[in-house]
């Protein structure tokens, strides 16, 4: 097995070219890890989701990561780990274009709001149950590739 580093070209491409990752988050000490649907654009990773522990999280600690790994033939893969930080979108004056900007690049791909629009249960009225549009500004990206 021969393990080689990324450059910054192609961990952007690998972002790039995927549409799920693992987002991890921390709130008093404890990680978080989920795996959301995104689309990568102008360094950032936009997002959808309805509120929840995740957006609760990183509301409190906006500082996050996402990881991406693509499986190769056999035992080959490339991974890419991106650290960044988080930034709601809100439907309000002064974050319309860019709410519109993640909504286009998100809605490029079937099925773009169903992950972050489901639960597993049934979730009980609140005043807080609209969905929420965020991105995740990349500042730093690191990655790697096994090969046989």
């Amino acid at each position: 097995m021969h393990i080689r580093t990324l450059s910054g070209f192609e961990c952007t491409d690998l972002l790039a070219g995927n549409r799920v990752a693992f987002l991890a988050c921390t709130k008093d000490d404890q990680p978080y890890v989920v795996p959301i649907h995104y689309a990568y654009s102008d360094g950032h990773v936009y997002a959808f989701s309805m509120p929840g522990k995740k957006i609760e999280w990183m509301r409190a600690n906006p500082r996050v990561s996402v990881f991406v790994k693509q499986q190769g033939a056999g035992k080959a893969w490339k991974s890419v780990v991106a650290e960044g930080h988080y930034e709601e979108l809100p439907d309000e004056i002064g974050h319309k274009v860019v709410r519109e900007h993640a909504w286009s690049v998100l809605s490029k791909h079937y099925d773009w709001w169903e992950p972050g629009a489901l639960k597993p249960f049934e979730q009980p009225p609140s005043r807080d149950s609209s969905h929420v549009f965020f991105r995740i500004l990349v500042e730093q990206m690191s990655g790697r590739e096994a090969r046989e």
